[in-house]
């Protein structure tokens, strides 16, 4: 596999991801509330933060921390995307090695924490990466 083309398949592996997960939490919005839910939801709500002077229930935050890493994962994946397009000269060992520094450390934090979705994903953003990055030509010394 060339070097752009895996690059192009680590960056949709992000862009799959933070898609796969902002549709997730729209269809958790409109799931049946069962009275599990209600009182975990309840009990969420009742307890309360403050950061930096705004005030916030666990749901809120967990919600809205959901939502941005979606979109975040999105926007990274296109980001690189864009770089491999408009500057392939970009994707050079630095910036290769850099995407696979985070996927791996997203895969990581996937396999500790969460279901096997993300595992998957992030476990080709990493492979697909690290073969962008041994395909990335060595500075010359």
């Amino acid at each position: 596999m060339k070097r752009l083309t895996a690059f192009r398949v680590g960056a949709w592996a992000w862009i799959a991801t933070g898609t796969g997960h902002l549709v997730l939490d729209a269809l958790m919005e409109l799931r049946t509330e069962t009275p599990e839910i209600a009182r975990a939801t309840a009990a969420m709500r009742e307890y309360r933060l403050a950061f930096g002077g705004i005030e916030r229930g666990m749901d809120e935050i967990s919600q809205g921390m959901s939502l941005a890493m979606g979109v975040a994962l999105v926007f990274s994946g296109l980001l690189l995307l864009r770089m491999a397009r408009l500057a392939p000269a970009l994707v050079n060992r630095s910036l290769c090695a850099l995407a696979l520094g985070m996927s791996a450390v997203v895969l990581a934090v996937s396999v500790w924490l969460l279901p096997t979705p993300p595992i998957a994903l992030f476990t080709v953003a990493t492979v697909a990466f690290g073969v962008a990055w041994s395909r990335a030509p060595r500075p010359s010394s």
